[in-house]
């Protein structure tokens, strides 16, 4: 990696695990950091991949000490987000990942499976990858605007991302509610509003006083017994289930 790429890299981790009120997607980005710091106890040593990894902002929060980070990506989508400035170690489509079966110890997942056509192929593939008792901590939005597009297919409820795991096999050990009503108005209001202005001096400071005062604010209004129906999305962590403990197919069918 060249001096430039390593500083973009480092500007890309600090933004996203140390984001600033003063920035439009500050309650998006601390939402999921805090959701990931609550279940990194998760992660398992070894081989850990990054599914959708861009510029693997969490490497250095999720990287167990003696284990490996690895991260996978997509040209075809990567277009939309980092590009060539990714940091990605492999190129795959996530329904077709380029390993054998039982590679990994952990598999991380965020805010990437909005962008497949066919998650109900990718989680599956996600297990296979994994270790028996292997570890998948998976982010996906329940709310959010259109991006990346066209490559943006599907917004994911707590009941969808249950699902999608149960049918894997996998066992749901952890389910973090990103943010409620307020946060989530919240950001709708500043990612539509200030998030796309552009980088002249008055419209960055534009940017930077309005995400100040509605970041704040929504930190105060947030005491106030905020309705959880509504929420950026989830983050879940679930084990990958051995054989033994699989149900026979016509029994998963029946519960």
């Amino acid at each position: 990696m060249n001096d430039r790429s390593q500083e973009t890299a480092t500007a890309v981790e600090r933004e996203f695990l140390h984001p600033g009120k003063h920035r439009p997607h500050y309650l998006e980005r601390v939402s999921i950091v805090q959701a990931l710091r609550e279940l990194r106890h998760r992660v398992k040593p070894g081989r850990l991949l990054d599914v959708g990894c861009g510029m693997k902002p969490y490497e250095s929060l999720l990287t167990q000490r003696g284990s490996r980070y690895y991260g996978t990506d997509w040209p075809v989508t990567m277009e939309g987000s980092y590009g060539g400035s990714t940091r990605a170690d492999f190129f795959s489509d996530s329904m077709v990942l380029p390993f054998r079966e039982g590679t990994f110890d952990t598999v991380v997942s965020t805010q990437m499976l909005e962008h497949v056509r066919q998650p109900e192929i990718v989680i599956p593939e996600m297990a296979r990858i994994l270790k028996p008792d292997g570890i998948l901590i998976l982010s996906a939005p329940m709310t959010w605007p259109l991006h990346e597009e066209p490559h943006d297919y599907y917004r994911f409820t707590l009941h969808g991302l249950r699902h999608l795991l149960e049918e894997a096999d996998f066992e749901i050990l952890d389910e973090i509610r990103r943010g409620n009503n307020w946060t989530t108005m919240a950001q709708m209001f500043l990612d539509t509003q200030v998030g796309n202005l552009g980088r002249r001096l008055p419209e960055r400071l534009y940017t930077t006083l309005v995400s100040l005062a509605v970041n704040h604010a929504c930190s105060v209004v947030n005491l106030f017994k905020p309705v959880r129906r509504l929420c950026l999305g989830w983050v879940m962590a679930a084990r990958k289930m051995s054989a033994e403990e699989v149900p026979p197919a016509d029994i998963k069918r029946s519960l």
